[in-house]
């Protein structure tokens, strides 16, 4: 199994002043949310936040990065990830370019393959013990470390590597379809507080469903039934079009904001209000949920 590389493009921050941003140029770091600093010269395509001194970051070839004063980075021995998360200071997952799950224990020093359901396209840990895997148009859970997973059929059919985001006990996931006349095929699900999945949202082929746009993008959740979602719509306005969609309600409810711009290709936020996406080689604030966008 071969799970795609993500694409240089990556965004981080653990509070309004104190973040990473990834692109094909290298990694920008801020301490005030307003001005960044080069602090790697590398394509970067995923960074985890701990906190504003301790952070991970993948590089184009897989490589894993480490601070630990939140500005000076070390390059550690690890297999080649298209994606990490650490769910403390010392615990931290991965999935290899293989599809294996794998688990460090020391930082990111060293890295083991973990317990999972065979290989997998996707993962994502909030804590030590809950964690989700997704492969084909199935999702596992996990609430024991690994030792024990629960398999969820949610899609038949031929599936594209599906997206898992992960918070606490939340869990969502968006598998894609392909696409065809300017729109993808695409449907997301979500499982609260270690609940049963629901889907929420699909792509505009069908009516049933609220759609995030022609394309769906990178998104974001935020534990508590939170998550903001991205999407764009190529053909749209003219010069293509970007949205925002944001749920405080674990999909009963969503608000929604498009402007003019590039296609969103990754998205950080703190709450439903504050965040950032990367965009067209460039990071944009918004302080209002995506209704105004405005470099740092």
């Amino acid at each position: 199994m071969i799970v795609p590389v993500p694409p240089a493009s990556a965004v981080a921050f653990v509070d309004a002043r104190h973040g990473w941003v990834g692109t094909a140029g290298g990694l920008l770091g801020t301490t005030d949310g307003r001005t960044f600093r080069v602090e790697v010269r590398a394509p970067i395509i995923g960074i985890s936040a701990f906190d504003r001194a301790r952070a991970w970051a993948i590089t184009g070839d897989g490589l894993v990065l480490r601070t630990s004063d939140g500005h000076r980075w070390s390059r550690l021995g690890a297999p080649h990830l298209v994606g990490v998360q650490f769910v403390d200071a010392g615990v931290g997952f991965g999935l290899t370019r293989d599809g294996v799950l794998v688990r460090s224990t020391d930082s990111g020093a060293t890295w083991q393959r973990a317990r999972a359901p065979g290989l997998v396209q996707s993962e994502c840990f909030s804590t030590r013990r809950d964690g989700w895997t997704a492969r084909g148009g199935a999702v596992w859970t996990t609430h024991d470390g690994g030792r024990g997973w629960t398999r969820t059929r949610l899609r038949t059919g031929s599936q594209e590597a599906p997206s898992l985001g992960c918070d606490e006990r939340d869990a969502w996931v968006v598998f894609a379809e392909g696409a065809a006349a300017g729109t993808e095929g695409y449907h997301v699900y979500r499982s609260l507080d270690g609940g049963p999945w629901g889907a929420v949202l699909a792509s505009p082929f069908q009516r049933k469903l609220p759609s995030i746009s022609n394309y769906a993008g990178p998104f974001t959740v935020l534990g508590h039934g939170a998550a903001v979602f991205t999407g764009s719509c190529a053909p749209c306005g003219g010069r293509g079009t970007a949205t925002i969609v944001r749920t405080r309600d674990g999909g009963a409810t969503f608000a929604r904001a498009t402007w003019p711009g590039p296609a969103p290709t990754a998205v950080d936020f703190l709450d439903t209000r504050r965040g950032w996406i990367v965009a067209g080689r460039r990071v944009w604030r918004t302080l209002d949920g995506g209704a105004h966008w405005r470099r740092p």
